[in-house]
């Protein structure tokens, strides 16, 4: 008999909220931050799925960057207008597809998209981690719910990349994106 490997999915709610808002800049680094807090607990994650919207493209490239994962998607059925059934027809053929070899998946959505999956509220930069036995499982929705908050910036942080809010604020998002890739 094999042993049973956990398996899990991340909901993680894209940064700043509002009529197609751009994220801010120092939401960028708490999305990276959240990204290294991932990848710390938990298994190696191949893909981040995303919204087709600007903000939650954004989150997911520098979540994907704090995870080092290369691999971004974007899929409709993570917009905040897909339906339930689109939602879940997403996820459930993403898990029943999935090599065995898989243990996690994060996806990088919006506030509605979780509601429509009857996970608890995130504000804008948290995360919903499910656990799971197994993919068995998680398709069969036996899974338990943490709310990961979105991270602080620390003043270690900002020391190592010798930025203040100030002049954060002047660089694009791509330079920020090269200036994290050294913490």
């Amino acid at each position: 008999m094999t042993p049973q490997t956990k398996f899990y999915l991340s909901f993680g709610r894209h940064e700043r909220y509002g009529s197609d808002t751009p994220i801010e800049r120092e939401d960028m680094l708490a999305a990276f931050l959240t990204g290294r807090q991932l990848k710390m607990w938990l298994p190696q994650c191949t893909t981040v799925y995303h919204s087709p919207l600007a903000r939650a493209a954004e989150t997911a490239r520098f979540e994907a960057l704090g995870m080092e994962v290369e691999h971004l998607l974007c899929v409709d059925a993570l917009n905040e207008d897909a339906t339930k059934f689109e939602v879940n027809k997403f996820i459930n053929e993403l898990l029943y597809y999935t090599d065995e070899t898989v243990q996690y998946y994060h996806f990088v959505t919006h506030l509605p998209v979780v509601e429509k999956l009857g996970l608890p509220f995130l504000s804008a930069g948290e995360v919903c981690l499910l656990t799971a036995d197994n993919k068995d499982e998680m398709l069969a929705e036996n899974f338990k719910v943490q709310v990961i908050k979105k991270p602080e910036i620390s003043a270690e942080i900002w020391q190592k990349l010798a930025l203040t809010p100030e002049n954060l604020r002047t660089l694009s998002a791509d330079e920020i994106y090269q200036k994290v890739q050294v913490l």
